[in-house]
């Protein structure tokens, strides 16, 4: 096609078992997890990966690979892995010829390893002959990347692709819509893959610029509560000859210099902190910083930000001071006072409702981590199953069964409720395919006991059955149009995406999640296809769990010699479906942490003005008997009410957020009342404990110094 450059393809995800030999002899073998890629021969010539070492044109032959630094040192250490072997399943030798630095970390298309494309047949023998010229194969691991000319249009380019569609899928193409996805939105796309939503980018700006901006209302504060002390220094300099325009020009450098300091104390902090911070938060995805020059960019256009918005309302208060006022420490005006009192009201307010925003995260990912979702996953460990025969197949199940502590197993693919989502066209009884995807489950007639499942209608199938035997879910049972699940035992049902495998409904099972609380139920059939088991279910007694997995992994290894033993527990794996929104929750809490304490920053500030306003006050209300605690109160109750003003204005708000913020999950919680009444009460006792620190000092003061100082 003349309107593309260039085409490249990726099969990735692959999980295999690699081997290292020495004479013949096998020195060590390593497990990979969905750290390899077969890619095609152009691969490198499309993306602008580092090579360190090689030839990216080797790939064009089969039995090649390019392999990362970090995978070069784990094979072979410190030898040169160029024109070495690594040996592939069923002892297929795979060439190394070149290696690629690992940087940049924070790409959403790499592998650990790239094997030639033309190796797919010799790394997987039993794959189908037509798996890549099939246009009816579709998988999230097959991947497409296109280059185009500049000067057409995406939509023409989409046109032509399902034009070519329809000529290979004839009547079933009505089924099928491909589309092209620009490569700057894959990252942006949780639907095919990516890695993060753009919105949850921009929740997370909108929180670091409100915090921002609580810092610099702040300062602000800060700066004018300081005024009073510096009454004498400005009507002096003003008395000799010192005009406004100097006085701001100086006020701005001040600002200029203290925003430099700490700007350079952050940098510092971020470079001392950013590699514990990136192992704690982001360790099985680390950020990589991309750009630096954009970074110091962005700190230069940031610092001159922070000095136009700190600095030029507090230079022009201070600057236009009357010589009469700075001598008589008039230090307060209507306007000035009332505006410092909104930016409190708004940055409590921020303050609260990100507390409101914490609370509600922390109760939806335990929600997530702990409702019930159809089945059963406690003390169940999933044992990645090797390319195997069935007499290894049968003999790892006799040894499972000798197990005491071993309750039941299943031969399947994967748990329920996991990261893989098949599915295709289903065809029910005497009906066209039906016009929504049916997801599919693979297990043996073991897995409905090993994860829990319940038959509401007919039987469980049966592996030694002559022919096919389907169970399927409720929801299924729903989207056929039926209601009664007994209507549907002993139809005749086809699974397209097992190469329109056909078969016959015997049992109907509650529904379950087949992926995360994000997504609604779904409609479910489980198949029995030995040849798609990719792992071992095993239900555990739960007791003395370190010697039964001891005992699983010496039978294991003694079936399965020349693989290596791993294992996961479902438990962990759905946990793993909510990494992001775990995530999140830890960055809002982190946020709402500066969030407070830079607010209980602002109250002192402002506590710190009033207090200084009213020190003549504070000292006659003293001689005339007025105790701590009643001093104490009186300044408080303004402050107070600021903060209770700033609650009323966070709770709807908060409300808001988090009920758009839920609406994303298809299961969530219900945001109750006392949500509000504990995030308000958080922000009242906290402003508190920040204004009682200053005003007892206040109140405690000796009255005689006090009115000297007046």
């Amino acid at each position: 096609n003349a309107n593309i450059k260039n085409t490249g393809l990726m099969l990735s995800r692959y999980s295999l078992t690699i081997s290292t030999k020495n004479n013949n002899e096998v020195v060590k073998r390593f497990k990979e997890d969905k750290n390899i890629a077969l890619v095609s021969d152009n691969w490198f010539r499309m993306f602008d990966y580092k090579f360190l070492r090689g030839d990216d044109n080797q790939l064009k032959f089969p039995n090649t690979a390019v392999i990362t630094k970090t995978e070069a040192i784990r094979y072979f250490g410190n030898e040169d892995p160029i024109g070495k072997a690594l040996y592939f399943p069923n002892d297929v030798p795979v060439k190394i010829v070149g290696i690629i630095s690992d940087e940049p970390y924070n790409s959403d298309i790499k592998s650990g390893m790239y094997v030639s494309l033309s190796s797919l047949k010799n790394i997987d023998p039993g794959i189908e002959d037509n798996f890549l010229t099939d246009w009816a194969w579709i998988s999230d691991n097959t991947s497409v990347f296109l280059t185009l000319n500049e000067k057409q249009p995406k939509a023409l380019i989409e046109s032509q692709i399902n034009e070519l569609a329809k000529a290979h899928l004839g009547n079933n193409a009505k089924y099928y819509t491909f589309f092209l996805q620009p490569l700057t939105n894959v990252h942006f796309d949780s639907n095919y893959g990516g890695s993060i939503q753009r919105s949850t980018l921009i929740t997370l700006m909108i929180i670091g610029f409100c915090i921002l901006i609580i810092a610099t209302f702040n300062y602000v504060n800060l700066s004018i509560a300081q005024q009073a002390k510096r009454m004498i220094e400005i009507g002096t300099r003003k008395v000799l000859g010192a005009t406004p325009s100097k006085l701001f020009i100086q006020f701005i450098i001040e600002t200029s210099l203290t925003i430099f300091i700490s700007i350079t104390i952050a940098v510092i902090a971020i470079a001392a902190l950013f590699p514990a911070v990136n192992h704690s938060l982001f360790s099985q995805d680390p950020i990589d910083l991309v750009s630096y020059k954009n970074i110091i960019a962005f700190i230069i256009i940031l610092a001159v930000a922070l000095v136009f918005l700190s600095g030029l309302y507090p230079a022009i208060v201070l600057s236009r001071i009357p010589v009469f006022n700075a001598f008589k420490n008039i230090t307060d005006s209507w306007k000035a006072g009332m505006l410092r009192k909104v930016l409190t009201v708004a940055q409590n307010a921020v303050a609260c409702m990100l507390i409101i925003c914490t609370i509600v995260m922390v109760m939806q990912v335990h929600f997530l981590k702990h409702t019930q979702i159809g089945f059963n996953s406690n003390s169940v460990v999933m044992l990645p199953l090797p390319d195997t025969t069935a007499a290894k197949e049968n003999l790892m199940r006799y040894k499972l069964a000798v197990i005491p502590q071993v309750k039941s197993y299943s031969f399947c693919h994967a748990a329920p409720s996991s990261e893989m989502n098949w599915g295709g066209s289903v065809k029910y009884d005497n009906r066209d395919w039906e016009q929504w995807p049916g997801r599919s489950e693979i297990g043996d007639s073991s897995y409905v006991k090993t994860f829990g499942l319940h038959l509401i209608a007919g039987r469980n199938i049966r592996s030694s059955s002559a022919s096919s035997e389907f169970l399927i879910n409720e929801k299924m049972v729903n989207k056929l149009g039926l209601k009664n699940p007994d209507d549907v035992i002993g139809k005749h049902f086809v699974i397209g995406e097992f190469g329109d495998k056909q078969g016959i409904i015997v049992g109907v099972v509650n529904d379950f999640n087949t992926q995360s609380l994000l997504l609604p139920i779904e409609p479910v059939v489980i198949a029995d296809e030995p040849e798609k088991y990719g792992s071992v279910a095993v239900r555990l007694t739960g007791n003395d769990m370190q010697v039964t997995m001891a005992n699983i992994r010496k039978n294991w290894e003694a079936v399965f010699q020349n693989d290596v033993f791993e294992y996961h527990f479902t438990d962990d794996q759905i946990a793993a479906l909510y990494v992001k929104q775990d995530l999140q929750q830890k960055l809002v809490w982190f946020s709402a942490t500066v969030a407070i304490i830079t607010s209980c920053l602002g109250l002192l500030g402002l506590v710190s003005l009033v207090t200084l306003q009213r020190t003549k006050e504070i000292g006659i209300r003293k001689v005339l008997g007025a105790s701590v605690p009643g001093i104490v109160q009186l300044i408080s109750r303004d402050f107070l009410s600021l903060v209770i003003i700033a609650i009323i204005i966070a709770v709807p708000c908060g409300w808001l957020i988090m009920n758009k913020w839920l609406q994303g999950f298809a299961y969530h919680i219900h945001i109750s009342w006392w949500v509000f009444i504990v995030a308000g009460l958080s922000a009242i006792i906290i402003a508190f404990l920040s204004i009682c620190f200053q005003t007892i000092k206040a109140a405690m003061a000796n009255p005689v110094k006090s009115l000297k100082t007046e």
